[in-house]
């Protein structure tokens, strides 16, 4: 993945390079780019959706990469619980990303559950061992 958002695969098609299918792994559906990943795929769009539903969000609709962390300023709720959530959101992304190249590279199956799942005992174990690291101070 290059800096500017457009995946390498993406960027070598536009320079006519043949580096062979550049659809996104998880839809199959349209051209794989950042944006499209993280927010309109619709397998990570039902990630959102059930991610939302357990922290008790409001539905999460992403237009960029960028709008993950708008959705944290335009809580209206405490500094911790903001933490919180841009927390899950960052794991959320990375766990997508994983799924990603779980599939891309080692043509494992993806299922939403199993991507909400690990969030959720990710994000759990984050929570607290985080929340220990500041008792001790």
């Amino acid at each position: 993945m290059s800096l500017d958002g457009i995946p390498t695969k993406v960027a070598l098609r536009r320079r006519n390079i043949n580096v062979g299918d550049c659809k996104c792994v998880l839809c199959e559906d349209a051209e794989e780019t950042v944006d499209h990943l993280f927010t309109v795929c619709r397998v990570t769009d039902d990630v959102w959706s059930g991610i939302a539903r357990w922290c008790n969000l409001p539905p999460i609709f992403l237009f960029s990469v960028h709008d993950v962390q708008l959705i944290v300023s335009q809580l209206g709720c405490s500094d911790k619980r903001k933490e919180i959530i841009y927390g899950i959101l960052v794991l959320t992304c990375w766990r997508i990303w994983k799924a990603r190249n779980e599939k891309a590279f080692a043509k494992t199956n993806v299922k939403i559950i199993d991507i909400i799942s690990d969030v959720k005992s990710l994000g759990f174990l984050w929570y607290r061992s985080r929340g220990k690291r500041l008792e001790i101070f």
